[in-house]
């Protein structure tokens, strides 16, 4: 069987469209799943958002060439895809009364798998959690149900190792389940998953989703053409999906020509059918320019993140000056030489040490992890240049070089005199019900 990134490769290269309709068939359920999922039951809107995704493959086929698994791709695009649609969901609920009948279905369905019930809405949510490779791993066992072989073959790893990566990867699945209220075993999650994960896509279409995909791709690169969606979901004669593109040249992508289909249209249902396709075809038209404008959205996005990593190096910043004024008083110049501690007499004595304080948003979220944090007692027993050498996350380090930066000590001695001693002192932030202060170990 072809690889993945050689079909894309293909389409890539050469604009062979077969290869890309060999890709939409293999993931399109995988992509319909996960957006069905995100869209609350709305199949209207879930097939709209596989139609966004494969055709942003399409757009980025060439550089996507080079990833040997798309399934990671594809669901973390479906996620972005379905976040923007959902956000416009208002804005287009008159237009969607058939897809509020399709959620009484799906919840109809759901009323009958209650333990499904609990696990469908947090899934993502705990998908995403995850790193990059666990992920991988579990949505190629259980998404696309490859036995651990495929799983292996994918992942370039032996049989038993490619078990055991989405063993691991299903315990942390179902820690992250346990902490939004889905309490279950990994054998019973895997069982879930393996059942009820992937929901198998409407009929044709994967049709629909190849030509709107390829159809977007030529209008971005005629530079002017309008991508026109002609959704034949409801009509009975077996003719899937067309898609027309109509550029400033006269380029067009369709499955048959206009004259052609609206002739076979008259024959097989009259003229009524066809003012009713028209409409359809007008109502995705106007869904179609709102998801572009929902686009402009990303670089908003991007600022926001950018400010973020601007605030955490202020955070850092902070802790930095919290080492140069203990309880509000400014120190004086540091002066003499600073001994390490194993050259000290007699170590520094602490007389008040002030605890670091948990994250409140890593406690509630049960995050933890480790600082060590390197300072100087001078010979007033006042604390110096408190630094982070390592830790696990910034806002730890930043609670323990503040905490440090207010304690006090009976400075260390060498020939009965007072100096100046570097230690180093390693705090564990570990969570515990009833008791979340960080432990402290013992300096060096």
């Amino acid at each position: 069987m072809i690889q993945d990134h050689e079909l894309l490769r293909r389409y890539a290269e050469t604009g062979d469209e077969t290869s890309f309709a060999e890709l939409v068939r293999r993931h399109v359920s995988l992509v319909y799943s996960a957006a069905l999922r995100q869209v609350n039951g709305d199949a209207h809107l879930a097939q709209e958002v596989a139609q966004i995704v494969f055709a942003d493959l399409a757009r980025k086929a060439g550089a996507l060439a080079r990833h040997r698994v798309l399934a990671g791709w594809l669901f973390t695009s479906t996620r972005y895809a379905a976040a923007k649609l959902v956000r416009g969901a208002q804005r287009r609920r008159a237009h969607e009364a058939e897809a509020e009948l399709m959620q009484e279905i799906v919840h109809d369905d759901r009323a009958n798998a209650p333990d499904w019930a609990k696990v469908q809405p947090v899934l993502d949510a705990a998908l995403a959690e995850l790193g990059e490779t666990d992920r991988t791993a579990v949505l190629l066992r259980f998404f696309e149900g490859r036995d651990y072989a495929g799983v292996g073959a994918r992942l370039g790893l032996s049989d038993n190792t490619a078990r055991m990566r989405v063993e691991r990867a299903m315990e942390k699945l179902r820690v992250a389940l346990d902490r939004r209220g889905v309490t279950s075993t990994t054998a019973a999650l895997a069982l879930a998953l393996g059942n009820q994960a992937v929901v198998a896509a409407p009929a044709g279409l994967a049709a629909t989703v190849t030509g709107a995909a390829l159809g977007s791709a030529a209008a971005v690169g005629s530079g002017a053409a309008v991508l026109t969606f002609m959704s034949m979901t409801k009509m009975q004669f077996g003719i899937a999906a067309a898609v027309i593109a109509l550029g400033v040249g006269g380029v067009a992508v369709q499955v048959k020509s206009n004259a052609v289909l609206r002739d076979e249209l008259a024959e097989l249902r009259g003229p009524s059918d066809i003012a009713a396709l028209e409409a359809e075809n007008e109502r995705l038209t106007r869904i179609a320019n709102e998801v572009r404008a929902l686009r402009a959205d990303d670089a908003e996005l991007a600022r926001l993140e950018e400010e973020a990593a601007k605030l955490k190096a202020q955070m850092g910043e902070t802790a930095r000056v919290a080492a140069v004024k203990t309880k509000g008083v400014e120190l004086r110049p540091l002066s003499g030489e600073i001994l390490p501690a194993a050259k000290v007499e007699v170590q520094p004595k602490p007389t008040f040490q002030a605890q670091p304080v948990y994250p409140a948003a890593f406690r509630s979220a049960g995050v933890e992890g480790k600082a060590l944090i390197e300072f100087v007692v001078d010979a007033d027993g006042k604390v110096r240049d408190a630094t982070a050498v390592s830790f696990t996350h910034q806002e730890f380090a930043a609670s323990a070089v503040e905490a440090v930066s207010k304690w006090e000590f009976i400075p260390g001695q060498k020939a009965g005199l007072a100096v100046n001693t570097r230690l180093k002192m390693p705090f564990l932030f570990t969570y515990r019900k009833g008791n979340s202060a960080p432990k402290m170990g013992d300096w060096f």
